[in-house]
């Protein structure tokens, strides 16, 4: 048989075993994703008792206060 006539396999036959089976596992990753990210945003966004500020204002707390600081510095004459 010339190469040119051989049979084509169809897209499903030509993908491997293994690959077939990730279809499964493409929603155990996204279910795992927004669990670790829910997690993340709890830690980040969430006060817990004892803690007046999240971390994300205590962040934006500290930028102020080096931001001042360094204005302060640069408002003085050379």
């Amino acid at each position: 048989m010339h190469p040119r006539h051989r049979h084509r396999p169809s897209p499903r036959q030509a993908q491997p075993a293994a690959r077939r089976g990730q279809r499964g596992q493409r929603g155990q990753v996204i279910t795992e994703y927004l669990l670790v990210a829910g997690v993340l945003a709890l830690m980040l966004f969430g006060t817990f008792p004892g803690a007046d500020r999240s971390v994300v204002e205590l962040f934006i707390k500290a930028y102020r206060d080096a931001w001042s600081s360094f204005s302060y510095a640069l408002s003085f004459p050379l």
